[in-house]
């Protein structure tokens, strides 16, 4: 059991790696304290104060594919231990390392971190992540929407909706991730989580990319997210002159529920119990 005081040791941990996620320079060193200290374990000293720490940052976060999944956390008194899976671009090629983070926290703050490093597991070419998807991705995930869709133009005569979409508040209302070959983004997935269903409100890979798999990717990483929030149901929707799109999805298991008219044409409504 998790006492009120560990909760609250706990929390600028977390809120710190929520900002390490997000690569939010200013919000990763705004729960570290003036004169905090972080050590490789058990007592190298790499850093001391706030300035030290953020330098040793700004260039981890500009790595695309950095993002840190916690395994497991535990607290006692104002000592919070977490291990983490973090995804980083090494200088040979992107790959993962198993992290042991000891922190020590002060009035709301980290006074003093450790820092076990595994030895790092580079990921086999070809290999595929995905990860959720932050304000800092906004550029990436526009730019993979408009290429994945501008196809549909001619055919639709106007632009699909998700190239119209206000893609930074699907990032604070959605849950949104990206697919990432060999650490570089090649795909997207925005996903609606309801009382019982999880809906795909947009899924696109880049054209460079398309017809290698990567869409099937995506929808079974949903449906996988779907069973994790308890929903026993996905449900998605897609125009109809997308006939290659509805072909995927009824492959897929996916059946078609009902049609209805929008902007001179007809929007496809689809389900799949899972």
């Amino acid at each position: 059991m998790t006492s009120t005081h560990n909760a609250d040791a706990a929390w600028p941990v977390q809120k710190q790696l929520d900002a390490y996620n997000a690569r939010d320079i200013d919000g990763f060193m705004q729960w570290w304290a003036e004169d905090c200290e972080y050590y490789e374990f058990p007592a190298r000293l790499l850093a001391r104060g706030k300035a030290a720490v953020r330098a040793r940052h700004l260039a981890r976060f500009e790595e695309a594919n950095l993002h840190g999944r916690l395994v497991h956390r535990m607290s006692v008194g104002d000592v919070v231990v977490d291990h983490e899976t973090v995804v980083r671009s090494f200088p040979e090629g992107p790959g993962e390392v198993d992290v042991i983070a000891i922190y020590e926290v002060a009035g709301g703050k980290i006074a003093k971190a450790w820092f076990k490093m595994g030895a790092a597991r580079l990921h086999a070419p070809g290999t595929v992540t995905i990860r959720p998807a932050a304000l800092r991705d906004l550029a990436t995930i526009r730019i993979l929407t408009h290429a994945a869709y501008s196809k549909w133009v001619a055919v639709m005569g106007r632009k699909p909706l998700p190239m119209t979409a206000d893609h930074a508040e699907a990032l604070q209302r959605h849950r949104v991730e990206l697919l990432h070959l060999d650490g570089e983004p090649v795909g997207l997935i925005d996903m609606i989580p309801s009382s019982d269903h999880l809906q795909i409100d947009n899924i696109a890979v880049a054209p460079e990319f398309q017809g290698r798999g990567f869409g099937r990717v995506l929808l079974a990483h949903a449906e996988q997210v779907a069973r994790e929030l308890g929903h026993g149901e996905m449900r998605l929707y897609t125009n109809k002159l997308m006939g290659k799109n509805i072909a995927l999805y009824l492959g897929l298991g996916y059946r078609i529920d009902r049609e209805e008219a929008f902007m001179d044409g007809f929007t496809v409504y689809m389900s799949k119990p899972v």
